[in-house]
């Protein structure tokens, strides 16, 4: 049996996922205000590192960045957003079909239901 990691392609297809939705998220006039403090220039490779590790891959995250406390401390106390989240889940669900993986409704579920 494959790991969903494997599923959406080991690293090249979650990295691909990750510019996606990343892009996504830029666009979009209320989910970017959570990178209007600025972002590490390597988000995507970072993200890409966190979502291989969590979905079966190699332990890259944790090797080089922490643990789940640390990326929970990062993204907590910010107080409630419903509607960013409620877009920044659209903008994943649209970079789910911009890299093709909407094709695989079960991948796509796996991943929507992950995120």
């Amino acid at each position: 049996m494959a790991t969903v990691y494997e599923a959406a392609g080991g690293q090249e297809g979650l990295h691909s996922l990750a510019r996606a939705w990343h892009a996504r998220v830029m666009a979009d006039e209320v989910v970017s205000h959570a990178f209007s403090h600025g972002f590490h220039p390597d988000h995507s490779e970072r993200l890409t590192a966190y979502w291989a590790e969590a979905l079966g891959g190699p332990e890259m995250f944790s090797a080089a960045f922490g643990d789940e406390t640390s990326v929970v401390r990062m993204h907590s106390g910010n107080g409630p957003h419903e509607e960013m989240d409620r877009r920044a889940i659209a903008c994943f669900d649209q970079a789910l079909s911009d890299v093709g993986f909407a094709r695989d409704r079960q991948l796509a579920q796996v991943l929507h239901d992950y995120f």
